[in-house]
């Protein structure tokens, strides 16, 4: 199944049933899926994907990269970002996303500059590989929103920033789906990823998220709609 069929298989019915288990910014990324006729264009990511970066800027991000903090991957962490190409040929950017481990000390995934995923050991440890999966699938979904998101940031408007960040979970639950993965993995990294850098008191990024019990209604939602 492809993930342009997965979205056709999304029914307001479905979106119907779940609609009150979550509001605010979850309620507005809903919406992006829900209300927009196009969302059931099998064309609607399609449309919305932009370009991938030349490869003259793609090594332009690459250079600019400090070498501190880069870690070479083990043996096992190579066997875990070996799962991470289905997710590129989904999103139509396999061989375009280079794969940085790095040492942060807490537990990090991050899409830089579109041509970048940095991934802290920390993370790695912490993850399945179909958690892994997951993760990136909402990172490259975040190449879908990317003039958007940069605005929000540079305004500081961080309801927006949530609302960027849930519907980057919809489209990585999608992803998922369309692999034939259980989408639920989403749901038990983003659980992981939170408790982990609570620990460590790492929060310096969470007023970029809604609660964690909000995420995960909000991921049990867009898997709900799925469902048959």
């Amino acid at each position: 199944m492809t993930l342009v069929t997965t979205l056709s298989a999304v029914t307001g019915l479905a979106a119907e049933k779940h609609r009150s288990r979550v509001d605010g910014p979850a309620a507005r990324a809903l919406s992006f899926f829900e209300n927009d006729s196009a969302s059931l264009d099998p064309r609607f990511l399609g449309r919305l994907r932009p370009a991938p970066l030349s490869p003259a800027l793609r090594a332009q991000v690459l250079t600019s990269l400090p070498a501190d903090g880069e870690l070479s991957p083990t043996r096992t962490e190579g066997a875990q970002l070996a799962a991470l190409e289905p997710i590129f040929r989904l999103h139509d950017r396999s061989g375009m996303i280079a794969i940085k481990v790095i040492d942060v000390g807490h537990a990090f995934v991050g899409l830089h500059a579109r041509t970048v995923l940095l991934l802290s050991r920390d993370a790695l440890a912490l993850v399945t590989p179909e958690e892994l999966q997951a993760l990136a699938a909402h990172e490259l979904g975040h190449e879908y929103l990317w003039n958007d998101y940069q605005a929000a940031m540079a305004s500081k408007a961080h309801a927006r920033i949530q609302e960027l960040e849930l519907v980057c979970d919809g489209i990585a639950v999608m992803s998922l789906a369309a692999l034939g993965v259980d989408p639920a993995h989403l749901g038990g990294a983003v659980s992981k990823m939170t408790r982990y850098n609570e620990r460590r008191g790492a929060t310096a990024s969470a007023d970029a998220y809604v609660s964690l019990g909000e995420r995960l209604s909000f991921i049990d939602a867009m898997v709900a709609r799925l469902a048959p």
